[in-house]
């Protein structure tokens, strides 16, 4: 056998002459003949002869490998075998491939002939005929020969699949590169061929390197041609295909950028009258259409339809591709309308799909596709326009396409999995459960004609699992959510992480994760739903067209697991996302009323969270603009029908306008009305209009609403099978409507009902189900019903179990347990009324000193009061009453159970018209707040018990029961305990000492001692404050300093005690009596305006101003609470000046005129202000003391808005009060201070580091320091070194802090930040981070006279609990500066540089020995006065900057 180097020979075999072998043979014997071909006896080919009357004819062309000493060997045989034998044989001939070569060559023929010897051993004849055959071994003719066959075979695989060929094609095109020198003209075809066959390969298999290899192969056949070559822009259309492919793959842009380009300089290479023009047209149109929905610009989308129509336009009807690129526009005519919702698009589509059909016949192999594109197209517009026509065509037309291709079509799959889309979305419509039954069987086949290796086998496994899950939710069965769970986990498992088509399948996965734990409850299945649909976002670009859809359903799931836990944040996260969907669309797009309405139906959960109106208005805006984006006839119409109905209804509850009412049964009465019986739907939308019209009947009454409401959820039952998941939620909900109509009619029949089908609900849900607790709370509810009707103590006992196991079925975090709970409650009272008073028996036996009595008498009152509501026996509710009392009162109670018995006392005796014991109520509330809001807790752990307990509203209720009595010093005294809790805490760690100090000097500085750890921990950023001066090691545990502080509040108290058994010092750091609080104003006027539910007053006094009462009846508290919300909240931090005229306007102005037509009119009237012009500029002070949400509002801007009006701040001299007792200080530090002339501190930031630049900070200071200069030249007694600049990077905070200490005048020109929910973190913003208001807090600054924040949100405090004044502005206060002025919110950095140079153009006007604090609101005035000179200064722009202190 030959062992040389081999190499590769053509080898082309004619035709046989075998007359000698067919003579001998029978007449009747018709055996078919083959050939074999062996190389060195190892069997190459064999091939069928094509008989004819004469020669056997094969005219078959081979490569052969081997060499000159290679033995050939040609056998002819009768059978078929995998070898011919001598058996079979008729003849056979040898010779070496050398000598055929030479032959071939020397004799110049075109086929060489060699005899067929015969094998057989008897055979008459030894020459049994001729074979005519060609060898060549010219590598040049054989690379040819090779591309030619690898081109036959690729074209065979095309037609039928046969996957051998694509690996022959592949083999010989590779060959033909391998044999031809890089010089040579045919190398760069050669290459680009080999690198289509690739291509194709990987289209088939989906392996990388099979497309990394033809791009590479593309590349090098371009680099070996000039730009002139003839078949350069051939070259670059297959390289720029390639490109494209591959970004698809792994959605690389720089891939789709390079194919796009090599496309578009195709087209410039040619001219219009080139022959391919028009498919190079096409190309482009496609991988401009790819990227349009990797980026969204609707520019790409455009060229592509251009691109396609210019293509469609070269070509004539009888073309052969005709068909073809109709079908392809039709295609990209359909992305547009999927992207903008054009019906005319679609249409378009629709009809270019149809007429490629029609001049397409079907035994055409693109039949089949065209057919399968207008199913696809046929049915989008059934989703869009819910004709079934559409979709029955569509499913024809499918069913057409696979009855056209036998099993083995490489697209058999494909189209079994298009028609299960359609059999599926004809199931959701008609709710035939064979349509689904196929779709699933299509879904299962098409995955069964695919291996793991496939490309599309993760697409057909989540298509799969979307069936399973709607059957699931169709009958419920448990393991087709489980299986579809598993097949969407598998199509993840199967796509890289890079895979575009990866997030599509987390999505999917994330759905039906959450679909599971809304079934079962449990709460992995949420926590994974979220994370697949965070990562699902994550690996989707902001400009890919389906990043708003995983957005909106990542916003969906994180408000599921909000409903679950209650946690704001996830419910922040789900708006937040669902914003953002929205943003990336505009009104065009055919998505967004879904993200509209996901967005609206989040905002409505806020609403039911917070209770904020601006949410709930929100929402039904939102619901209302997807509607309006929604024709008439889309099959969504009925969703965002219902949706706004609903937020109607809601809003209806808050607000009581029976004409929301009327528009939510209107809208989801549409819904209902839009959807036929047998929508699988239409139950949901009975059961909402059940629920809108039962709201109504309670409303006003009417029985035809009750009627209907059960009628409507009776037929939402009727409606459904038994195995349907949602049965048990609208037997329950029926139940509850017979109970309703039982309730108004007493019908016993209706009760009977109810019981029987929340018994139903109950029997039809598992006891892992989410709802399961609902429903046998329901059931409770009506067992109870029964019990009082009959009063047999079975429907009781029965009702209370029911209702105990809602409670253990729940755990604490549940949103829904406290309702349970309550339920169960009203249960056990009941049997209580039946039984005895067991529960008062058993308080008997506990001693006063037990901690839970207080508890168990709330219950206790609690009881008295159901009693009380149902019997209406006063002796109840005296019980009632004395029993919170009592608890309230008991030393041993848990601070937050005395508060909350407390608060029961005053609330139940207020809600009832005791006003006097309602008093002692709120008293006994207000004095408990030490203890609630306890030293000895972290300065966190308080300040949440100050939101959490809204203490403030209790002192506003305390001093509206006071007014109410007529004891209008005590109203005073009682509010101001409940302002500021945290500062006047940390207030009494500072107290002076000083009278004490001289008869009891030691306990005087145990005490400072004591206080001075206690202080600096208040404000201190790092937990371990305390341990530096008492733990004597570092980093303990947050135990140990927990620990710590207790010990030092424990003796703290200990030591306050000891001082109040001194003579004289009874009433050591106890609330500060009336009489002292009215010195807090020295020049002026405090007005107080006390917000409570049960109304609005102001109380005015001064130090030597009796204080009077002004009854402020005229304001409506819903009202002037939403419009106080809207000036808090409608504000943006980063408006434009249009914006911010749009807000002043609409909600600025508006707030302000009724505050000033409401409010302070009465009060001017009262003090006898007169209400006219004056040239002459305001003298009177008062200093403002607003409640609640008043507190954000500027009372200094109000007025009448009326251009050229006279306003608040031409009247009077406004400045604020934090807490009375705050001013009081102030007051009397300003007294002890001496004038000492001025240390001014002046800070600019006018570039800080992450921040937007404020280049006016720069003039500001440097007007305020040369107006300090030039005040120093003309005064006595100040130095240069008294003015101190930190400009820039001079200011850091360590430096600045430090010169705190020194200066008594500061001015801060930078950015101010604020928290919206941890006040400590409000901050100036310095050079190297902020300066934050626990920093400024800590100090204690005894020769601090006056700061000026000229920065943003200075005194903006935490809209939760406005009263506690968490600001800048309060902090520096807090350290010892009387007199502050700062910002409400964000200002203009030129306005405040002329606020702050005409103010202190006031202030030193007499020279700086004469400089008085006291006349910094003076100054305020004055500078405001003169900004406001500028016509286009508009309120907003002026308001925000106040006063405070002195």
């Amino acid at each position: 056998m030959a062992t040389s180097n081999k190499q590769h020979y053509i080898l082309y075999v004619d035709s046989a002459d075998v007359t000698p072998w067919t003579k001998s043979q029978p007449d009747n014997d018709s055996r078919e003949l083959y050939m074999e071909i062996k190389v060195d006896q190892m069997s190459v080919f064999t091939m069928k002869a094509v008989e004819g009357s004469g020669p056997l004819h094969w005219k078959k062309t081979l490569i052969i490998t081997g060499n000159s000493t290679s033995t050939l060997s040609l056998s002819i045989g009768q059978s078929v075998p995998a070898h011919i034998t001598q058996d079979t044989s008729i003849g056979c001939v040898d010779v070496l491939l050398g000598t055929l070569l030479a032959r071939w060559e020397s004799d110049n023929l075109d086929l060489v002939a060699l005899e067929l010897a015969s094998v057989a051993i008897e055979a008459k004849e030894s020459i049994m005929g001729i074979i005519k055959v060609m060898l060549n071994g010219n590598l040049d003719d054989v690379a040819m020969t090779m591309e030619r066959l690898g081109a036959g075979l690729l074209h065979r695989f095309e037609q039928t699949g046969n996957l051998c060929d694509l690996e022959e094609a592949l083999s010989y095109r590779a060959g033909a590169v391998e044999l031809t020198d890089e010089g040579h003209a045919n190398k760069s075809g050669y290459l680009s061929n080999l690198g289509n066959t690739q291509r194709i390969r990987f289209e088939r298999h989906g392996d990388l390197s099979d497309l990394t290899n033809a791009i590479s192969n593309m590349e090098k056949a371009l680099s070996l041609i000039d730009d002139g070559h003839a078949y350069h822009a051939m070259y670059l259309s297959n390289l720029g295909n390639a490109q494209q492919l591959r970004f698809e793959r792994l959605n690389n842009l720089s891939d789709l950028g390079n194919a796009i380009l090599n496309k578009e300089k195709v087209l410039a290479l040619i001219d219009d009258a080139h022959p391919d023009r028009w498919r190079y047209l096409s190309d482009l149109a496609s991988a401009q259409r790819i990227r349009f929905e990797r980026l969204g610009d609707l520019a790409d989308l455009t060229n592509a339809i251009s691109n396609m129509e210019k293509a469609l336009s070269l070509i004539n009807d009888g073309h052969a591709d005709h068909a073809m690129y109709l079908s392809k526009l039709g295609n990209v005519q359909q992305t547009r309308f999927e992207q903008l919702g054009n019906m005319s698009d679609l249409d378009n589509a629709i009809s270019n799909h149809e007429k490629a059909v029609r001049v397409t016949d079907d035994a055409h192999v693109n039949k089949s596709g065209y057919l399968c594109n207008l199913g696809n197209t046929q049915r989008i517009r059934f989703q869009r326009l819910g004709d079934l026509h559409d979709l029955t065509n569509a499913i024809s037309n499918m069913e057409k396409a696979l009855s056209l291709i036998d099993d083995g079509h490489v697209y058999h799959a494909m189209y079994l999995s298009n028609l299960s889309n359609a059999q599926q979305v004809r199931f959701e419509r008609l709710g035939n459960l064979s349509d689904l039954a196929n779709a699933i069987l299509n879904t299962e086949t098409a995955l069964a004609l695919t291996d793991d290796a496939h490309p599309d086998r993760p697409r057909y496994l989540t298509n799969l699992a979307n069936a399973q899950l709607i059957r699931f939710e169709r009958l419920g069965d448990l393991s087709d959510l489980d299986k579809a769970i598993s097949n969407q986990e598998k199509s993840v498992e199967l796509t890289d992480e890079g895979h575009p088509d990866q997030p599509i399948y987390l999505k999917n996965l994330g759905n039906v994760q959450l679909i599971r734990f809304e079934r079962l409850g449990n709460m992995s299945d949420l926590d994974n739903a979220i994370s697949n649909h965070e990562k699902a976002v994550r690996l989707t670009d902001d400009g890919h067209q389906n990043k708003p859809g995983r957005l909106s359903s990542l916003g969906f799931a994180y408000r599921t697991r909000f409903e679950r836990l209650g946690n704001m944040s996830d419910l922040k996260h789900s708006i937040s996302n669902n914003e953002k969907a929205v943003d990336l669309t505009d009104d065009r797009h055919l998505y967004r009323p879904m993200y509209l309405t996901n967005l609206g139906s989040a905002q409505q959960a806020r609403f039911e969270r917070t209770g904020e109106l601006v949410e709930l208005q929100n929402a039904i805006s939102n619901q209302q603009k997807a509607l309006a984006l929604t024709d008439d006839g889309h099959p969504d119409q009925p969703v965002y029908l219902s949706n706004l109905g609903v937020a109607q209804l809601a809003r209806f509850d808050r607000l009581g306008d029976l004409s929301d009412l009327d528009d939510a049964i209107l809208h989801i009465g549409k819904a209902v009305e839009f959807t036929g019986g047998e929508h699988p739907d239409q139950p949901g939308y009975l059961m909402n209009l059940d629920i809108a019209q039962q709201a109504r009947f309670e409303r006003l009454g009417n029985i035809p609403d009750l009627e209907n409401a059960i009628s409507n959820e009776a037929k939402a039952v009727e409606l459904t099978d038994d195995a349907h998941p949602s049965k048990p939620t609208y037997l329950s909900n029926l139940g509850v409507a017979q109970q309703t109509r039982f309730e108004r009619l007493s019908e016993f029949l209706d009760l009977e009902n109810a019981i029987s089908n929340k018994q139903r609900a109950v029997e039809l849900t598992d006891d892992g189900h989410l709802a399961y607790p609902l429903y046998l709370t329901n059931l409770g509810i009506s067992q109870e019903a029964r019990f009082e009707l009959f009063g047999h103590s079975s429907d009781l006992e029965n009702a209370i179990s029911s209702k105990e196991q809602a409670v253990q079925l729940t755990d604490d975090a549940h949103p829904n347990q406290p309702l349970y709970l309550s339920n169960l409650g009203i249960a056990q009272y009941a049997r209580f009324d039946r039984l005895e008073c067991h529960l008062a028996y058993g308080i008997d036996l506990m001693d006063d000193d037990h901690p839970l009595k207080a508890g168990r008498l709330t219950n206790l009152g609690v009881a008295y009061y159901f009693r009380f509501d149902r019997l209406g026996s006063q002796e109840d509710l005296v019980a009632s009453v004395s029993s919170y009392k009592s608890a309230a009162q008991l030393n041993a109670a848990y601070p937050l159970k005395a508060l909350a018995a407390a608060r029961q006392w005053a609330i139940t005796s207020h809600a009832h018209g005791y006003t006097a014991s309602a008093l002692d109520g709120y008293r006994t509330a207000l004095e408990l707040l030490p203890k609630v809001a306890w030293l000895g807790l972290d300065t966190h752990s308080r300040q949440v018990r100050v939101k959490s307990e809204k203490l403030e509203d209790l002192g506003c209720l305390a001093a509206t029961c006071a007014i109410h009595l007529g004891r209008l010093e005590e109203a005073v005294e009682l509010l101001d305990l409940g302002r500021s809790v945290f500062w006047q805490q940390a207030g009494s760690l500072r107290s002076d000492l000083e009278i004490l100090k001289d008869s009891e000097p030691e306990l005087v500085a145990e005490l400072q001692r004591v206080g001075h750890q206690l202080d600096a921990d208040n404000f201190s950023s790092s937990q371990f404050t305390i341990k530096e001066e008492s733990l004597g090691y570092h980093q303990p545990s947050a135990e140990t300093i927990g620990r710590e502080r207790r010990r030092l509040v424990g003796q703290w108290e200990e030591l306050v005690e000891r001082i109040r058994q001194l003579p004289h010092f009874k009433y050591f750091l106890k609330p500060v009596p009336f009489d002292q609080l009215c010195r807090a104003s020295t020049e002026g006027l405090i007005v107080i305006i006390n917000v409570s539910e049960y109304g609005v007053d102001a109380l005015i006094f001064g130090a030597s101003h009796a204080i009077e009462h002004v009854p402020l009846p005229d304001i409506n508290l819903e009202l002037l609470d939403e419009l106080s919300g809207d000036v808090l909240h409608r504000r943006s931090a980063s408006a434009t000046r249009e914006m911010q005229r749009n807000y002043a306007a609409r909600y600025l102005k508006s707030t302000l005129r009724i505050v000033w037509d409401d409010i302070l009119v009465p009060i001017f009237n009262k003090l006898d202000v007169p209400l006219t012009p004056s040239t002459a500029a305001p003298q009177r002070r008062i200093w403002w003391y607003p409640t609640g949400h008043l507190t954000f509002i500027p009372f200094h801007a109000a007025g009448p808005g009326r251009r050229g009006a006279i306003d608040a701040s031409h009247l009077i001299i406004s400045s604020y009060v934090t807490s009375l007792e705050s001013l009081l200080q102030a007051q009397k530090r300003n007294t002890q201070g001496a004038m000492s002339g001025l240390k001014l501190l002046a800070v600019s930031q006018p570039n800080t580091p992450g921040l937007n630049p404020l280049p006016q900070s720069t003039v500001e200071i440097e007007k305020l320091v040369e107006a300090a200069h030039f005040a120093r030249v003309h005064s006595d007694g100040c130095t240069k070194e008294d003015i101190l600049h930190l400009p820039g990077p001079d200011a850091t905070v360590s430096r600045v802090l430090d010169a705190l200490d020194s200066y008594s005048w500061v001015h801060f020109a930078c950015h101010g930040s604020h928290h919206p929910t941890l006040g400590m973190k409000n901050a100036l913003e310095l050079y190297d981070g902020p300066l934050e208001l626990g920093d400024i807090a800590s100090k204690r600054l005894s020769s601090a006279r006056f700061a000026f924040l000229s920065a943003c949100h200075a005194a903006a405090g935490l809209k939760d609990v406005p009263g506690e004044a968490m600001h800048l502005a309060a902090g520096l206060q807090f350290a010892g500066f009387p007199s502050v002025i700062a910002t409400m919110w964000s200002i203009s950095d030129d306005d405040a540089a002329t606020v702050v140079e005409h103010t202190y153009k006031y202030l030193f006007r007499n020279g700086l020995q004469a400089l008085d604090p006291s006349e910094a609101a003076t100054a305020l005035n004055r500078a405001i006065l003169h900004l406001r000179e500028d016509p286009g200064v508009t309120v907003d722009r002026w308001a925000p900057f106040i006063h405070f202190g002195i």
